[in-house]
């Protein structure tokens, strides 16, 4: 079997609290989590929602750890730190480098103990979670799955939403939040998960340091709910504005304990592939891609286990293709899974799936992170052995025992089918021309996002990072709720009187850590570079204690070379790269793939097009061989053409109701002028992707697709000798391509203002910026670290956006920045979404905080905390192969050096408040500032022309 889990170790202090110690040494990071036995599940009527909002309230400030104290010792040591809610737990983490694994545990230990519950913080944060559930309501999808949640159980709070209706969320307390913390926040409801570089018994000394003298609670009540058998279908109908239709069903099945678990999860591989990929793709082998997306009916289909610690659920979901209607794509669904039920299933098709299974379960164990995630789970709901004994489980299952739960669970009497039928709605208006930018000024404070690995309140932990490959993330959830929070001393005093002083904002210094800065994991002496025949840079970098291997084949491929009128084409011509080459039909390569557990991907962003292959070690030379295929041999079917159009044309559309992306996206279009490669939309538009011809095609790929300015990077368990040999061997003769293209500088924009009307919107999105600089620009790093001090920037940096718009003010659940390194002008971007009653308030307090940045010098502490984090973040961030090779990439194709990374806390230094101010006043300039906002049709604000 190669690879083993280790088993965990496992510990228990007198006062109850279980710790799960698991030592990983491929990065000098650690992630460190408290698990509570408390979700939704246990809120009484009139109470959902109320251990999410408990999850945010954590953030607020402890009188041994004031407000913001928490943060900033979290940002000063280069980590991150969040929380999400589900229904069955409650989980907070600090991810860091290894050396801080002490000061976790003050964080957390404190909060057991010492949180308290200010009625007017409370009411200030109850904005905040219902800008939460109302951006959720922008998305079809949440009011389907609410509607059908509140249909399958009809018992069990398994049937409430995580975030909690609307109306509870505006009648919590403090009392209810203080009476539901006392209840449930205590170490013998507690399991303390530890994955990284720690000695387990330094890890157990500290626990019992910290956690030990915490005292236990008294009994709780056993949870005693029982939902009844269900004996009939279920169905609801939810008919509001959207895009296209979605079907959604689910079979009641058991609990997560319940040993039929590992043969529901290869059931569901079976039907659409490895439902735990960690970044993998695969499953296009599976029956229900071979019946729904190859024949046309749908263009996505999906089989995946809900398991709960009191129910489960196995789940199917499927999106129609536009010309078919919601009847025969559910027809076809339930046919295919009847027909599994009573067939067979072949000991091919049936080692595929176990295949995939194995190589999804350890590419979960890549990264600290996803390794606390899914052993906190585990723990929690089935017990931390079943973890330990995951591969084991796996390979003990039969084809018998596929069938036996096929056939006991997947019973349409035990079903329940939900549809979103959308309403035949006016069409979104078109964009109106609103007053100029720049309005009067407003408050001045500070504020920022801060950009999470998993999210809460949506009962789905989402373990590794939500980055993108350029490394920007978007803050979601309870993330770092901001502010920070514990103590023991003063403990769970009743929630009462004005606001204590320590959950006040308040500059509050804090000393720059002992211990020095992390050491990055990306080293130069850690890596090995080559030039391979034909031009392509390789770059490997050896991780033997990590079970896979990432192979990153980034080419000058990217959406910049889209001709005039043929937006699309690049994102087409790398979609169909892996849907049928000259050796190779798509069915064929679906059929390899899976069998080896193995991901074969193609992504273009704006720029360059990266080819992928996550695999198993030993696997690595069929992977090679495959991903030269691909990207130098692809034959362009017609039918798989005519399938990835029609999926992109209802992703275009379903973008297009998107209050987040069209307000993005009309932001683009305003900051660059018809005809510049930055304009247009990567996945192109309905205009143009039905313009794009076969022809199109093959011209871009002979073009574009070879190893000119190609950087090639590798990741993982291998040896570097070896795997040289294997690419060079893979790509031998591979030539051509025309590198990097010349982007157009844009002249200063002149500002102004758009909003977007959308149908059935309950909350308004916001994006403004400017087009700025490239990559080599001497302002690019003051500029960068600007975007972080006022977004975050795709960081866990506290910033003024989220300290001023969200905790100041209530105004946003979300806010980020985004600026990257392009070869050309890249833009300069912040994002937000509000209620449209506030809207004005909102645009005016960003406004403020653009000046402040243009117009006062960045106080010093303010800056170098910044700067310290810049310097210890890279060791976390960079812990995942995934991560690695985009950087190594970036890297490569900028000139940057090998020792970027370790350079850069002295490029960091050079950023004087000066430096930054003079940057700031000759780029950020508030007239030329562009604003676009997409939501509901009425807008409060004038909309003459602009």
């Amino acid at each position: 079997m190669g690879y083993q889990i280790a088993p965990t170790h496992v510990a228990e202090l007198p006062n109850g609290l279980k710790v799960y110690v698991r030592e990983m040494r491929h990065a000098p990071v650690v992630t460190s989590m408290v698990w509570y036995g408390v979700g939704s599940r246990d809120e009484g009527p009139g109470q959902t929602g109320l251990s999410h909002f408990l999850e945010h309230m954590m953030f607020k400030g402890t009188p041994r750890f004031p407000y913001g104290v928490l943060e900033e010792g979290v940002k000063r040591r280069g980590g991150m730190w969040n929380a999400f809610t589900s229904y069955d737990y409650t989980a907070y983490y600090e991810v860091l480098p290894a050396q801080h694994l002490e000061f976790s545990f003050e964080v957390e230990a404190d909060r057991m103990a010492g949180m308290t519950f200010d009625p007017d913080l409370t009411v200030r944060e109850r904005g905040i979670i219902v800008s939460e559930r109302e951006g959720s309501e922008n998305h079809p999808s949440f009011w389907l799955s609410e509607a059908f949640m509140a249909t399958a159980f009809q018992v069990l709070p398994y049937r409430h939403a995580i975030i909690g209706s609307k109306a509870d969320i505006r009648a919590t307390t403090a009392e209810a939040l203080t009476a539901h913390y006392r209840r449930y926040y205590r170490p013998d409801n507690a399991s303390l998960v530890v994955v990284g570089d720690v000695e387990t018994e330094r890890v157990l000394r500290l626990a019992e340091r910290h956690f030990g003298p915490l005292p236990p609670g008294g009994p709780l009540s056993p949870f005693t709910a029982v939902e009844p058998e269900q004996e009939a279908e279920r169905r609801v109908i939810v008919s509001r504005p959207g895009p296209h239709p979605i079907l959604l069903a689910g079979y009641r099945i058991p609990e997560a304990a319940h040993p039929d678990h590992p043969a529901l999860t290869l059931l569901a591989t079976l039907l659409s592939g490895s439902p735990v990929g960690a970044g993998a793709e695969m499953g296009r082998s599976s029956r229900l891609h071979r019946r729904l997306i190859d024949t046309g009916l749908a263009v996505t289909a999906l089989a995946y286990v809900r398991a709960f610690q009191y129910a489960g659920l196995f789940m199917l979901s499927a999106t129609p293709a536009p010309t078919v209607s919601l009847s025969a794509l559910e027809e076809a669904l339930f046919d295919e899974v009847e027909k599994l039920r009573a067939g067979e299933v072949s000991a091919e098709e049936f080692a595929r799936a176990k295949k995939q299974v194995r190589a999804s379960l350890l590419y979960t164990m890549e990264s600290t992170m996803n390794q606390a995630v899914q052993l906190g789970m585990t723990a929690l709901t089935r017990g931390v052995e079943r973890f330990d004994r995951a591969l084991e489980e796996l390979e003990a299952v039969t084809p018998a025992d596929v069938l036996r739960v096929a056939r006991q669970y997947l019973d349409e009497r035990r079903r329940t089918v939900a549809h979103f039928v959308p309403e035949d709605a006016a069409p979104a208006g078109r964009p109106q021309p609103a007053a100029s930018a720049a309005p009067a000024q407003a408050e001045s404070g500070s504020g920022q996002a801060q950009a999470g690995a998993v999210e809460a309140g949506s009962g789905q932990t989402q373990a590794g990072a939500a980055e993108t490959g350029s490394g920007q993330t978007q803050a979601a959830s309870g993330q770092a709720e901001a502010g920070s929070g514990r103590t023991q001393a003063g403990a769970r005093e009743a929630a009462g009187g004005s606001t204590p002083d320590y959950q006040k904002p308040a500059d509050r210094p804090v000393p720059r850590p002992d211990g020095g800065p992390a050491r990055p994991v990306l080293t130069a002496d850690r890596v090995v570079r080559r030039q391979l025949e034909g031009g392509a840079a390789l770059l490997i970098l050896p991780a033997h204690s990590v079970p896979s291997v990432f192979v990153r084949v980034q080419m000058e491929a990217g959406a910049v070379h889209d001709p005039p009128g043929k937006a699309g084409l690049a994102q087409l011509v790398a979609g169909l790269l892996t849907r049928g080459t000259a050796a190779y039909s798509a069915q064929e390569l679906a059929v390899i793939t899976d069998a080896q557990g193995m991901s074969l991907r193609v992504d273009v962003g704006r720029e360059t097009a990266v080819a992928s292959l996550k695999c198993l070690p030993e696997d690595l030379v069929q992977g090679l061989e495959l991903l030269a295929e691909v990207i130098r041999r692809p034959t362009f079917p017609a039918d798989e053409m005519e399938r990835l159009r029609t999926q992109m044309l209802v992703a275009f559309r379903r973008s297009e109701n998107d209050t987040r992306a069209v307000a993005g996206r009309r932001l683009m279009e305003r900051l660059y002028p018809e005809g510049h490669p930055f304009r247009h939309p990567i996945g192109g538009t309905e205009t143009s992707l039905t313009g794009l011809q076969a022809e199109d095609l093959r011209r871009f790929h002979e073009t574009h697709y070879g190893p000119v300015g190609a950087v090639i990077t590798v990741v993982g368990d291998v040896d570097p000798d070896a795997v040289a040999n294997a690419l060079q061997e893979a790509f031998a003769g591979w030539s051509g391509g025309k590198g990097r293209a010349a982007i157009p500088p844009v002249s200063p924009p002149q500002g102004g203002r758009l909003h977007v009307p959308l149908a059935g919107k309950t909350q308004t999105d916001i994006a403004l910026g400017w087009p700025l600089v490239e990559r080599s620009h001497p302002d690019y790093l003051a500029l960068d670290l600007l975007a972080t001090l006022f977004g975050g920037n795709g960081t866990p940096a506290s910033s003024r956006l989220f300290r001023d718009v969200r905790e100041r003010h209530g105004l946003s659940y979300y806010q980020y920045t985004r600026f990257s390194g392009t070869s050309g002008p890249g833009s300069w971007s912040a994002h937000l979404g509000v209620n449209p009653a506030r809207l004005e308030f909102a645009v005016e307090t960003v406004l403020a905080e653009l000046r402040r940045l243009s117009t006062e010098p960045v106080p010093v502490p303010e800056l170098v905390a910044l700067q310290d984090f810049l310097t210890g973040y890279p060791a976390v961030q960079h812990e995942s192969p995934e991560r690695i090779a985009a950087r190594l990439g970036e890297i490569e194709r900028f000139g940057l050096g090998l020792d970027w990374l370790e350079r850069l806390p002295q490029e960091l230094a050079t950023l004087t408040p000066e430096a930054l101010l003079e940057a700031a006043a000759r780029h950020l300039v508030p007239e030329r500032l562009t604003i676009v906002t997409a939501g509901p049709a009425a807008s409060p604000v004038d909309l003459s022309t602009s």
